[in-house]
């Protein structure tokens, strides 16, 4: 019995340094069930615990953190164990070599897995969505100079999938092919500013309801270059339940609204509180689902709103947790006023109107890029990719819901180098938005364009073709720019061309296209005039002579200014490459 009893307080002291803290972490879970039933700190306090410690739910995987836990309860254990035997009882040589085999592995713990863990926590991150990333070049044999880092010391790859391997601890897929050339995408018919207005205007007479400004999305209708703005009406408070959905179609003042009333209500609200959040009742329902604010959109179907979020799930990988893909939320009102949910996990291409796939992840994979070179290169180099900061950009520098010639769906990101002051668009980001799976990434193609390439963009080249445009003697707009207006929102079209928005008090007066290396003449459209030349209502038209005097090549050459005659210059010498190489 006296040989027994020394261990048994040994036990009991190992018990209470480590059970303390998991007792402490399940009575906090158990207070938060009891007293808080269906909030959403229940779920936040689940990932956290996990996110912080145990990223599969148990001992398999431990975070850096969670290591670090280990280190420290083991040197607990050793001076608890030490002070204990030796205050109180005879320090014998079971408690001297408890102690000391404790304080050994803390420091082995402190040495090695705590320190690795750390260390490549955060490239884990990169290395988990870099895995659905593929960068296209032209020419492997000269390959763009912003992938230089990436491609120095690569290994062959199988040819199918990929042609290059990056030679860095991150998988780096690389493809030889010149693909972006061949995209084109769908123009917008307004910009996202002169959206937010109309959305606003659109949610202004009722009491306690907001225009959600993350939700805001464009949705693209049935004919081409057609489609509208939308964006989710919120309630807040305690009382006031999600109002409905507003639908901009960029030609009209003012907005549509179908309304969550009636027999189709929804008597909760993102914005809610208490019983009114809406957030609550998600999180109680899908406890493994969550979702960012800009993932929210919404469209009417006839005169019913609808909801939809692009989910995501967290899971576990390698010592850490990432996000992944979780499908859709789709959400309808009913006559009780209690949300219908329907959890699609898979959605394929069609089968709703705007994105299913969710654009915060979108941006993580493109963060990721960063990392495809290894540390060294995205710390020394700054590897990697990043949207503009220019100054039309700073609205919506992307990433842009387009859609391509196949009627499908992608999120589109101009993208310039990484740690640069450069707007030079050398680079574009592409992502399928409208298909999802439960558990997977969707693939994210980097289209790189090769150095001296012309459809490179600068965006400060752009701006400055069309600002002349816009103030030169021929335009319905000469006083645009000094009159408060401003461009805003350069969009790619594919290839060289590109769209921005003429924007004055909140309102899309006109949009212009045009190339950035100057071979097609800029063309100013007003809202609803598609294929027509705009023209400012506040500005007197010219007569159908001074009409016809003014536009043209067709004029004398002694009449035009030295921009006109550059710009018919140009299209007799498109005219004439054309010919020599179609044969008439």
């Amino acid at each position: 019995m006296g040989e027994r009893g020394p261990w048994k307080r040994r036990i009991v002291t190992l018990v209470v340094v480590w059970g303390w803290m998991p007792a402490l972490a399940w009575l906090l879970w158990w207070v938060l069930a009891l007293l808080m039933p269906g909030f959403r700190i229940n779920q936040s306090y689940a990932h956290l615990l996990r996110r912080w410690f145990f990223p599969d739910g148990d001992l398999t995987a431990v975070t850096a953190l969670g290591w670090l836990w280990v280190a420290a309860g083991l040197v607990v254990t050793a001076l608890a164990v030490g002070w204990i035997e030796s205050e109180a009882f005879d320090f014998d040589a079971g408690a001297a070599a408890l102690a000391w085999g404790s304080a050994v592995l803390a420091v082995v713990v402190l040495a090695w897995p705590f320190t690795a863990v750390l260390w490549d926590n955060d490239k884990d991150a990169g290395r988990y969505y870099s895995g659905a990333t593929v960068f296209h070049v032209p020419d492997l044999d000269r390959p763009p100079g912003s992938l230089t880092d990436l491609l120095r010391g690569a290994r062959p790859g199988d040819g199918r999938a990929c042609d290059r391997l990056g030679g860095h601890d991150v998988r780096s897929c690389v493809k030889k092919d010149t693909a972006y050339s061949s995209l084109r995408w769908e123009a917008r018919t307004s910009s996202l500013a002169a959206a937010r207005t109309a959305m606003n205007n659109a949610a202004s007479p009722v009491q306690r309801v907001d225009v959600m400004d993350m939700t805001l999305t464009y949705l693209w209708g049935e004919a081409d270059n057609t489609g509208r703005w939308s964006a989710v009406l919120d309630g807040s408070g305690i009382r006031q339940p999600m109002y409905g959905v507003a639908e901009w179609d960029g030609v009209t003042n003012t907005a549509r609204v179908c309304r969550f009333a009636g027999d189709y209500r929804i008597d909760r609200a993102f914005g809610g509180s208490r019983k009114n959040s809406l957030r609550n009742l998600l999180a109680e329902r899908y406890p493994r689902l969550v979702y960012d604010d800009t993932d929210i959109w919404g469209y009417c179907e006839n005169d019913r709103p609808v909801v939809v979020i692009p989910v995501q799930r967290q899971i576990g990988y390698a010592q850490r947790t990432v996000q992944t893909s979780g499908g859709v939320l789709v959400l309808r009102g009913s006559a009780g006023g209690r949300p219908v949910v329907q959890y699609r996990p898979r959605a394929r291409p069609g089968e709703l109107p705007g994105p299913v796939y969710s654009i915060s992840l979108v941006r993580a994979q493109r963060d990721a890029t960063q990392w495809s070179a290894g540390r060294e290169h995205r710390n020394r180099s700054s590897f990697g990719f990043e949207p503009s900061d220019f100054e039309t950009q700073s609205e919506n520098p992307g990433e842009y819901l387009l859609r391509g010639s196949d009627k499908r769906l992608y999120y589109v990101t101009p993208l310039t180098p990484r740690g640069s002051e450069s707007q030079a668009l050398i680079a574009y980001g592409v992502a399928p938005a409208d298909q999802s799976d439960s558990g997977r990434l969707n693939r994210y193609d980097v289209y790189v364009l090769a150095d001296g390439d012309p459809q490179v963009a600068s965006l400060g080249t752009l701006k400055a073709q069309a600002v002349a445009h816009i103030s030169g003697p021929s335009s319905p707009y000469p006083n645009f720019l000094n009159s408060g207006g401003a461009l805003q929102e350069f969009v790619p079209l594919g290839g060289d061309t590109w769209r921005v928005y003429g924007v004055q008090n909140g309102q899309t007066a006109f949009y212009i296209d045009l190339s950035a290396t100057g071979r097609v003449r800029p063309k100013t459209v007003a809202p609803g005039q598609d294929g027509q030349e705009g023209e400012d209502p506040k500005v007197t038209a010219p007569s159908g002579e001074e009409k016809d005097r003014r536009e043209g090549c067709g004029r004398s050459v002694r009449e035009m200014t030295d921009r006109q005659l550059t710009e018919c210059l140009g299209e007799l010498a498109d005219e004439l490459r054309r010919r020599s190489t179609t044969g008439g």
